[in-house]
């Protein structure tokens, strides 16, 4: 708990300082939100943004792709989904209550070998 306090105490100072530091203390004449401002409204740095979007847009599309293809279902069912017709006959005679399971189980193996 006090732990907890102290971090959270820490956490609130660095913020704290960063804040004042980002908004109100000078370099030059300009804090440096304002130099960052500035920076940020060259042509060069909106041409820079401008080609990240297009690069984001092309990524997001190829990723979704990329999901869609392995989301959807096989074309071809490979069989695992069905129970051999041979399986499907040795288990009909087996299954139900399991207090008689043995006495089928011998059954159908005295079935299978004849």
């Amino acid at each position: 708990m006090i732990r907890r306090t102290i971090r959270l105490l820490w956490r609130g100072a660095v913020i704290g300082f960063l804040t004042y530091a980002l908004f109100f203390a000078r370099l030059g004449g300009r804090t440096p939100f304002q130099h960052l401002m500035r920076v940020i409204s060259t042509d060069e740095a909106q041409e820079l943004g401008y080609e990240v979007g297009i690069a984001t847009k092309k990524i997001t599309k190829h990723i979704g792709e990329q999901v869609y293809d392995v989301t959807q279902p096989p074309e071809v069912d490979a069989g695992a989904s069905e129970v051999p017709e041979k399986v499907a006959d040795q288990l009909r005679g087996v299954t139900g209550p399991v207090y008689r399971r043995e006495q089928r189980i011998e059954a159908v193996r005295e079935e299978e070998s004849r």
